[in-house]
């Protein structure tokens, strides 16, 4: 269980990162805000125009970071009236089968990823801020991989502790 504890702390960690991520989308967008209304209101014109793009790239990072943590907790959007009302045998199978799924899809992103970080990116540059459009399309291929894990740590969870992975959302155990 070292393992599975240790990636809770990394994705207590992440929680961190995201929340401190929310605090700098929220003040880019109220600046943004203050200099487009108040500050034109004072007949102060000036121009920001990097805080709506920066907005952008921190949502974006905030996403695949954001679904890496749901992955762990299974707290991704799913059809889970299925799994619960079928018969406990079918119900797990159709749980594991969708996990596996997710975790096809996550190495399918990881090559997405890596093309667009590495070889499109590598190329390109923010229009506002001129970053390197790779530390923006990294986040897919990162978030990606920590999700991969995730999913890996809950498996390996729900069978050591012998919890019925139809129900793991419902009795989650955090490190918060």
């Amino acid at each position: 269980m070292v393992f599975v504890r240790w990636v809770d702390y990394f994705n207590k960690g992440l929680k961190l990162i995201l929340g401190l991520l929310f605090v700098a989308m929220t003040l880019s967008f109220f600046f943004n805000i203050a200099v487009r209304f108040v500050f034109t209101a004072l007949d102060i014109h000036i121009s920001v125009p990097w805080t709506q793009e920066l907005a952008t790239y921190i949502m974006i990072w905030s996403v695949f970071l954001g679904i890496a943590v749901a992955v762990r907790n299974d707290k991704l959007i799913s059809m889970e009236l299925f799994v619960h009302t079928l018969p406990a045998k079918l119900g797990k199978i159709l749980k594991v089968g969708a996990l596996l799924l997710t975790v096809v899809f996550f190495f399918y992103l990881i090559f997405i990823g890596y093309d667009l970080a590495f070889n499109q990116g590598s190329r390109q540059t923010s229009p506002v801020m001129g970053i390197s459009m790779t530390i923006i399309y990294i986040s897919m291929f990162i978030g990606s991989i920590i999700a991969i894990v995730n999913i890996f740590t809950l498996f390996l969870e729900t069978y050591l502790t012998k919890k019925d992975i139809r129900f793991v959302a419902s009795d989650e155990e955090s490190v918060d």
